[in-house]
């Protein structure tokens, strides 16, 4: 007998709040996975922009059961099951430009480097898309709180590149201050291991920026005054949700693995929107000796596009993308399915609304007005539009 499936839904009239970071406190965003659902976890802290860990995720996983012996990791087991992969890999101790040298290895070789004692060398897989390459084994399951994933959702209807990754690193590897990719979300689960994170709340790090606002390789403490953190604690089982614009720094305190994804939804749209708008200032500000020549919108985009990973032309693509989608869901044309989940009508419209907003913000931006960077988009944007201010129309 086939099991129904979970129906995802909001309040109709759900809001995106004012953010406060002022009273966060991790103690007070601590759960365990059976007494935290899904509206919890979207009223208190998707839709506030507020971090949150939750305990025991893995229970049910298949790779916490086959990448773990003891509470150690199952060498013999990646070796056999991914061993002729290839993986991208830091070098910790490497730093070139700011940042640590890449370079890709064979996964056994990896792990036979993982249990050799005596190398010295500090290397962390990253970044890897496991899930890609084998796209039928279901090593994992996205927990069920970050299942409004617009990002991959995209990526995988548009055969593109995925956002959801596997780290394993030994004892001491480490991630750079940053911030996440479009100023996305991100989630992290341990498989096995423990890493410290450092959070900042967002506006903390330009506290940390030099003269030429680049923020430093790794936040040390002592070396800065008046400065707001957390530092977490992630053992293995646990998910810690990273929302938008939240710095971070991350530590892995003993052999490690994790699964990770980046996302957007209709939460941080609007903000993903914003950074997007402020890089593109900042670009402008960078190459303005060029301002005025016929080239200068389009060399914008293109140094725009290098920086934050998207320009104009492809972030209107991804949410007219998402907006047709979601329109062709209200009508009941497309299931909105998300494995044993499926979106209510308040979730579509609430990606809907915020969808709207943020491509009136877009009309009137000076980029659509004076420019025709997005002239092979402009037909598709208005008609979309059009048919989303119809929507809400309709509803009132």
């Amino acid at each position: 007998m086939m099991q129904s499936k979970i129906e995802i839904q909001c309040p109709l009239d759900t809001e995106i709040p004012e953010y406060d970071y002022s009273n966060w406190n991790i103690n007070d965003a601590n759960f365990q996975q059976c007494n935290f659902d899904f509206t919890d976890f979207f009223n208190n802290f998707m839709l506030k922009n507020l971090p949150c860990q939750i305990k025991n995720v893995t229970d049910n996983w298949k790779c916490a059961r086959q990448w773990v012996k003891g509470d150690q990791i199952n060498y013999d087991n990646l070796i056999e099951e991914y061993g002729d992969l290839i993986a991208p890999v830091a070098d910790c101790k490497n730093i070139q430009f700011n940042s640590q040298c890449k370079s890709d290895m064979k996964v056994h070789q990896y792990i036979e480097y993982l249990q050799n004692a005596t190398d010295n060398r500090l290397l962390y897989l990253k970044d890897w898309h496991l899930r890609r390459s084998r796209p039928d084994d279901k090593f994992y399951e996205v927990p069920p709180y970050f299942i409004l994933d617009w990002l991959n959702e995209y990526a995988m209807d548009n055969k593109e590149d995925d956002f959801m990754f596997v780290y394993i690193g030994p004892k001491g590897s480490w991630t750079p201050l940053h911030e996440d990719v479009y100023c996305s979300y991100s989630w992290s689960v341990n498989v096995v291991g423990r890493k410290k994170w450092i959070l900042f709340p967002p506006g903390e790090e330009d506290k940390l920026k030099d003269r030429f606002d680049n923020l430093p390789l790794v936040f040390e403490p002592e070396k800065f005054q008046n400065i707001k953190y957390f530092e977490i604690t992630q053992e293995a089982g646990d998910a810690l949700f990273v929302p938008s614009g939240w710095h971070h720094q991350v530590i892995n305190e003993a052999q490690t693995i994790s699964v990770n994804h980046n996302w957007i939804n209709a939460c941080n749209v609007e903000i993903v929107w914003k950074a997007l708008e402020k890089c593109l200032i900042i670009v402008e500000h960078q190459i303005e000796e060029c301002k005025g020549t016929p080239e200068f919108p389009a060399e914008c985009q293109l140094i725009l596009k290098s920086h934050f990973g998207m320009d104009f032309e492809s972030f209107v693509t991804f949410l007219c993308y998402i907006a047709k989608k979601r329109l062709s869901q209200l009508q009941g044309n497309t299931q909105a399915d998300f494995n044993q989940y499926t979106l209510g009508k308040s979730i579509i419209k609430f990606d809907l609304k915020n969808i709207l907003k943020v491509l009136n913000s877009i009309y009137v931006h000076p980029i659509f007005l004076n420019t025709d960077i997005l002239s092979s988009k402009e037909d598709e944007f208005i008609q979309v539009r059009k048919d989303l201010r119809a929507v809400f129309s309709f509803c009132k």
